[in-house]
């Protein structure tokens, strides 16, 4: 009997946690941990910005996205894009599927870049997340210091099969607040490269709770007005931000033939929804206190 319960509960806590009770915990959790809480806002109001980062910061918790391409580090950029040339070129000639996951239309091309299952904060793949001007908007977005919980990269490819999962129209519920960057590492020029597609955060408002959790194109593109719908097609090196908890959104419906390599770096507040994982991230000793609070719990 214990070990029925002790399986029930991670699927019952998974659709708890998608009501409205989340936000009741998660204020209740945080009310347990003011101290930290009220330090990680100090913290924050500490951080440097640009007016341009406070702009962006202001689009995001109005609009619930922005295009940030002009407002992060070229240099990170460039690093980024490097970095992940030879896992898209490996990936490519394994022709590596993600076999061991639900989304067989993408593949996680991290795992070589990993030690004993954690990201270097050095490693460009983490550093391009914890960059000055990220994380400026993101603790003006918050009113305090965000937390990384992981970042990704995958390569999206079509599978014709029917559309699943992420390819429907769904919010994210990693934590009460979720908000995410994303950088297009390939060109994504039309509809058939597969763009993340999101609804913007005042018509996402008006869908309110749903125990559905992903939706098909019937049951939503009634609800909306074209302006409503963003789809992010773009050039390679692209940047933008998305609440994805607020925004209902979709991605990787790609055509046969078409690919997209997307970085994504995922945001929380603390503390976290669910219980702590183990270290995602490995410091290398030389961090500053903002980012090695960005990246440990506390």
């Amino acid at each position: 009997m214990t070990k029925k319960r002790s399986a029930l509960w991670p699927r019952l806590r998974w659709h708890l946690y998608r009501t409205p009770a989340a936000s009741v915990i998660k204020a209740i959790r945080r009310a347990l941990r003011q101290r930290q809480v009220r330090r990680r806002k100090q913290m924050a109001a500490a951080v440097p910005t640009t007016a341009l980062q406070e702009r962006l910061a202001r689009q995001i918790n109005e609009f619930g996205y922005a295009v940030v391409t002009e407002a992060v580090d070229q240099a990170s950029l460039d690093a980024l894009a490097r970095a992940a040339s030879p896992l898209h070129a490996r990936a490519l000639s394994r022709d590596v599927s993600q076999e061991s996951s639900h989304k067989d239309y993408w593949t996680r091309l991290l795992d070589e870049e990993m030690h004993e299952g954690a990201l270097r904060a050095n490693n460009p793949f983490a550093a391009f997340a914890l960059q000055p001007a990220v994380i400026g908007i993101l603790s003006r977005v918050y009113g305090e210091l965000p937390r990384l919980d992981y970042v990704l990269l995958t390569l999206s490819r079509d599978t014709g099969k029917p559309l699943a999962y992420s390819q429907l129209w769904h919010r994210d519920h990693d934590d009460t607040r979720v908000i995410k960057l994303f950088v297009y590492l390939t060109n994504v020029d039309s509809l058939e490269d597969g763009p993340l597609t999101f609804i913007t955060g005042p018509a996402s408002d008006r869908f309110g709770f749903t125990m559905r959790s992903h939706q098909s194109d019937v049951l939503v593109n009634g609800k909306v007005q074209s302006d409503d719908v963003k789809s992010m097609v773009a050039p390679a090196l692209s940047v933008f931000i998305v609440e994805t908890s607020r925004c209902l959104h979709m991605g990787s419906r790609l055509a046969p033939g078409h690919e997209r390599l997307l970085y994504t770096a995922t945001f929380i507040s603390v503390p976290r929804l669910y219980p702590e994982p183990a270290p995602r991230f490995l410091l290398e000793g030389s961090e500053s206190d903002v980012v090695r609070s960005v990246l440990l719990p506390e």
